[in-house]
């Protein structure tokens, strides 16, 4: 007789994230710890297949703290996220930006955020080969 799941798939998979995200931030000095409460965070394939993980920040301004420390954010996922092949840095503004001349034709007169206003970079995560002959 086959035991029923305790829980679905999904339940399982979103606590284990976020057990892991909660993880990844403590193993952070406290400052990056701090801007990281700001922040929203994910897993997703690439177009080439690797695993990414996203933190998504509110503003430039935390993006660009957050890149003061890009190498340990990057060991950090390296050392707890196996498997993970890259780290993508994003800007997701609260609001959209304000439009200008050259941007008229792309910006739109909403109360909601578009994706074509988000920007990221992505950061390689050099993970190491194990070695097999121990």
């Amino acid at each position: 007789m086959l035991s029923q799941p305790i829980s679905d798939d999904r339940a399982l998979s979103q606590s284990l994230y976020q057990a892991l995200i909660e993880r990844f931030r403590d193993a952070l000095p406290l400052s990056n710890q701090s801007q990281l409460l700001t922040c929203s965070f994910g897993f997703a394939p690439s177009p080439t297949g690797v695993k990414t993980f996203f933190i998504v920040t509110p503003s430039l301004l935390a993006a660009e703290k957050l890149l003061l420390d890009i190498d340990q954010i990057v060991e950090r996922v390296q050392t707890l996220m196996i498997g993970v092949g890259q780290v993508a840095l994003c800007i997701q503004p609260q609001n959209n930006p304000v439009e200008t001349p050259s941007s008229s034709s792309v910006c739109h007169p909403s109360a909601t955020f578009h994706p074509e206003y988000m920007m990221c970079k992505i950061f390689p995560v050099n993970s190491p080969i194990p070695c097999l002959e121990d």
